[in-house]
């Protein structure tokens, strides 16, 4: 089940599915590692409904929530060692 990144709840961790379709955002995410496949964490949003806090190893960044809204997650489940 894909959900946009901007429809996550804070404290989830997702891997990314796609992203956005526009050249400048895309390549912006990518030059940071981020790209299909790589998982990142929900940190906290900016209320309302502002700015993600997104966090992918030890590197955080912010992210618009339009800007999220373009690029599809799924879900990633804890296993019970974790």
């Amino acid at each position: 089940m894909s959900v946009a990144l901007s429809d996550v709840a804070d404290g989830s961790r997702v891997r990314i599915e796609t992203l956005p379709h526009h050249p400048a955002l895309r390549n912006r995410l990518v030059a940071m590692g981020i790209r299909p496949g790589v998982e990142l964490e929900v940190r906290r949003r900016g209320q309302p409904g502002g700015i993600l806090h997104l966090a992918h190893g030890v590197m955080e960044f912010m992210l618009r929530r339009d800007h999220a809204a373009q690029i599809q997650t799924s879900p990633v489940h804890s296993s019970p060692a974790d």
